[in-house]
């Protein structure tokens, strides 16, 4: 056998959603997993539809997981071209053979008789589909019909009797009555193929060898299947994963609370082997009791035959463990290196770095790394290691910083921390403790207060360690500020 061909087929009509993008997931490691082909093709003969940049965000989204295809756009293959749009003879041309073949038929019913053969249909309480008017026309009424209208779709002729069956290597075998499928549009009034059509043309031409698609597309199989009899083509393995649904046990959609469009994880700060990993196991299991998969291990241990045979849960919280992992497994140097726009894009830091900027980060990084879920926290976990101009929590006023017994606390502090020339975590503490038993004060009554002054926050990484960094200069004057706004 030759080695597996996948393709992500996509339509370039808005930002790529979440759902999606775990498909191309299961395609890209199953072909990597076989040494196979990870295809990109655009299928954008939905004219009306299409949003201009979506296809170059999507490919952007690809490539920061680190998908890059093997064939499609801007890259070439021997398979192309790789737009829909672009293959448009190769449709005409087996639209033609189907018709020659009494597998397909033009369709000169209008707009208007459609519509009527609905509302009747809906007053009978019928199942919607065409009545199949079109499909034994004689060469006469073909003609008087052409006459009123002369730009026909073209249907397939389903098969009325039996059942259409096939193997899915998720559900196994899948079966549906002939009598309840449609005679589906294959080519539109204005000449492009709909979906049914295209794609089974595309995925035969591009020796497709197994098709991945949402398991919402599992009830359109009759007609592919039937296509790929009538044309006389093997079909592909079929691979419908299950739905995923979000925590409600709804649909996930654009309805959901949850953000389902995959752009918002990248700006949100995610890293690109924590979604990717997400993603993988979100439906799939290699059957071991674990959640965290290096590329490598996942690219290793991949089948299809892993993936579930239920709906998937997107669990934000569970995303956000993972991604937190991913980041405290990074070393110190890498996550400064990655919060470093952030930090930038928030004001705190030039264009152009000094080596002291770059330094200052690095031991912010250290502290905070424990603390961040994804980057697009950095700019609020640094932001009182800049700017001595920030706000304070107002519980923590009312709790810390609002007593009798605070200035004293805080100018017997200023007054210790004065005196440390060496300035490390061990006087800093030392001096902080002593001015605390100096007024009688010890443990939390002392540590909140100063944190309080120095941060604005209740919490945050080790009151001494951060003092360090902040500097002397700045804890002093950040204490004497808070005797001056709180000072009674």
């Amino acid at each position: 056998m030759s080695k597996p061909r996948v393709r992500f087929a996509p339509s370039p009509t808005g930002s790529p959603h979440i759902g999606n993008i775990r498909t191309a997931v299961f395609d890209y490691l199953y072909a990597r997993h076989t040494g196979g082909a990870f295809i990109l093709r655009i299928e954008d003969t939905d004219r009306a539809r299409f949003v201009e940049g979506s296809l170059e965000e999507l490919m952007e989204g690809l490539r920061w997981v680190g998908m890059q295809w093997d064939e499609g756009p801007e890259v070439g293959g021997e398979y192309g071209p790789y737009w829909q749009s672009e293959r448009l003879e190769n449709y005409s041309k087996y639209a033609q053979q189907l018709i020659d073949s009494g597998r397909a038929y033009y369709c000169y019913c209008t707009k208007e008789r459609l519509e009527e053969m609905r509302k009747g249909q809906e007053a009978a309480k019928l199942p919607p589909g065409y009545d199949r008017r079109c499909r034994a026309l004689t060469p006469e009424e073909r003609e008087a019909a052409a006459a009123e209208n002369s730009n026909p779709v073209i249907r397939f002729a389903m098969k009325r009797e039996g059942r259409t069956e096939f193997d899915d290597v998720i559900r196994g075998r899948v079966g549906f009555e002939n009598s309840l499928q449609d005679d589906f549009v294959m080519i539109k009034a204005d000449g492009f193929p709909t979906y049914h059509f295209a794609a089974v043309v595309d995925d035969h031409l591009m020796e497709i060898t197994h098709v991945v698609r949402g398991d919402e597309w599992i009830s359109s199989a009759p007609k592919h299947v039937q296509l790929y009899e009538a044309l006389g083509w093997e079909a592909p393995v079929w691979v419908h994963p299950p739905l995923i649904l979000d925590t409600t046990g709804k649909k996930l959609s654009k309805r959901s609370e949850t953000q389902t469009t995959f752009t918002y994880y990248r700006e949100a700060g995610y890293l690109p082997d924590a979604m990717l990993n997400f993603l993988a196991t979100m439906g799939w299991s290699s059957g071991e009791d674990r959640k965290l998969f290096s590329r490598a291990e996942l690219i290793e241990k991949f089948s299809f035959e892993g993936i579930v045979n239920h709906p998937a849960i997107f669990d934000l919280a569970k995303l956000n463990d993972l991604n937190g992992e991913y980041i405290r497994m990074m070393s110190v140097d890498e996550l400064a290196e990655m919060i470093l726009p952030w930090v930038q894009k928030a004001g705190y830091l030039g264009e152009n770095p000094t080596a002291k900027d770059l330094a200052y980060i690095k031991e912010v990084t250290a502290l905070i790394q424990d603390r961040m879920v994804t980057l697009g926290e950095a700019p609020d976990l640094v932001s009182y290691f800049y700017n001595c101009g920030f706000d304070y929590d107002e519980k923590g006023i009312k709790k810390h910083l609002a007593k009798d017994t605070t200035p004293a606390l805080l100018k017997a502090i200023i007054s210790k921390l004065s005196d440390v020339s060496d300035w490390n975590t061990e006087r800093i503490e030392a001096a902080v403790r002593e001015a605390g038993a100096s007024v009688s004060m010890e443990g939390g009554h002392v540590i909140h207060p100063v944190r309080m002054s120095i941060t604005g926050r209740t919490w945050g990484p080790g009151l001494f360690e951060l003092m360090k960094i902040i500097g002397k200069e700045r804890c002093l004057t950040r204490l004497q500020k808070a005797i001056d706004k709180f000072g009674v």
